[in-house]
């Protein structure tokens, strides 16, 4: 059975190293036909990042697939070895090592990430904030993930149907964080908020609108750490927040910043964030029966107890792949809930301003703005931005606008 999932998992890498190799390809061939949205210089520039990224990729699912071989083959049995006395606090431990062995052969990876960002110009913080921001997320992740996982445990050794139970818990947890996120998010940057009296008037009327309410609009230090433009909406009731980058306030002008919160806007009407915690659900809903119901077997061939540890640790080796099956569907939904967020914002400003501002943005974080379709099908969220531009400027055509 072990070699089986083994077996099974290094299936699931191949397909995506080969994604990866194809896409790389499919942008060598889409460079050598010409720019598009951008000039040469910034067309090639994309290109050349596009292709750093997607090696990244590459070497991420190849130390993924390092992992599950070495935890499988023995490395599960060594923790528990070491480690395991029967009790909450030995299991707790054995996580934390667990995770603190991943950590650390990813972070090279993450590193060189970083780097590739510096390189291209988006990352322009300085290594020492790099790593203080690393050691805070270590911090949280041990106080509030230490919590997390006791509970999550608790629930697995004490209940018979605790697959159920450690669903609904886990659901509730990820509410739970996206009502706090705004205020976690306060230890890494800083959230003043916006100043432009006039610019802030139009976002609270466009807001009237549509009957979103916030707590306030504000702009956030996002240019200490990524060049990068983005603007977002987070948080449930009176903790919901207008969040803009500053990278963002000084790119974009006054109706081209109205245009990328008309599309955010779009997806409160359409009850896009109602929609995505549903589908992320079924997702939880679908993980925890699997691996609620993992057969003894697996357990004595990898002589470890059939514990709570043990059976979170194997659903965090193997989630990814089980996502991988569903994600093509999910992201048809979502892909379609971009497009109708973008009729929402045409409808709110017009399409010819979001069309440029989506220009803008292609250009200022340097998107390749062209992918093939196989891979857009497979990982992408949103729809490729050339599809975006074009459907809008072709509806601007067809209605005369």
């Amino acid at each position: 059975m072990v070699s089986f999932l083994i077996a099974l998992y290094g299936i699931y890498v191949f397909v995506k190293i080969l994604l990866e190799i194809k896409e790389v390809i499919f942008i060598k061939e889409e460079f050598k036909k010409g720019p598009v949205l951008m000039d040469l210089e910034s067309f090639k520039i994309s290109a050349i990042y596009s292709i750093y990224k997607h090696t990244l990729e590459i070497f991420n699912s190849l130390i993924s697939l390092f992992l599950v071989v070495f935890w499988l083959s023995g490395g599960l049995f060594i923790l528990n070895f070491l480690f395991y006395k029967g009790d909450l606090l030995s299991e707790l431990k054995i996580l934390f090592v667990f995770f603190a062995v991943n950590y650390f052969l990813t972070l090279p990876v993450h590193i060189w990430e970083k780097q590739i960002d510096k390189k291209f110009g988006f990352n322009v913080a300085p290594w020492s904030m790099f790593f203080v921001d690393e050691i805070k997320k270590i911090i949280l992740f041990l106080i509030f993930g230490g919590a997390f996982f006791a509970g999550l445990i608790y629930f697995i050794e004490h209940f018979k149907n605790w697959w159920f139970i450690g669903f609904v818990f886990s659901f509730v947890v990820i509410i739970l964080i996206n009502v706090f996120y705004p205020f976690f998010l306060a230890l890494f940057n800083k959230f003043e908020p916006l100043k432009d009296e006039e610019l802030k008037n139009s976002i609270e009327d466009m807001m009237k609108k549509v009957g979103f309410n916030s707590n306030g609009i504000y702009v956030m230090d996002q240019s200490k750490r990524d060049t990068r433009l983005n603007a977002y909406f987070f948080g449930f009731g009176k903790s919901k927040r207008v969040v803009l980058f500053d990278t963002l306030v000084r790119k974009l002008n006054k109706e081209e910043i109205l245009a990328v919160l008309g599309h955010e806007l779009g997806h409160f009407k359409n009850k896009d964030i109602l929609k995505n915690i549903l589908i992320v659900g079924v997702m939880l809903f679908v993980i925890f029966f699997v691996f609620g119901h993992l057969p003894d077997a697996l357990f004595e061939e990898l002589k470890i107890p059939k514990n709570g540890v043990n059976i979170i640790i194997l659903a965090l080796l193997f989630m990814d792949m089980i996502m991988f099956i569903f994600q093509p569907v999910i992201n048809l939904i979502s892909r379609y809930n971009e497009f109708k967020a973008d009729e929402f914002s045409s409808e709110l400003v017009n399409k010819k301003t979001l069309a440029r501002a989506l220009r803008k943005l292609v250009v200022e974080n340097k998107h390749f703005p062209k992918v093939s379709k196989l891979y857009s099908k497979i990982y992408y969220t949103h729809p490729p931005i050339l599809e975006r531009i074009e459907r809008l400027e072709n509806e601007n055509t067809n209605n005369g606008d």
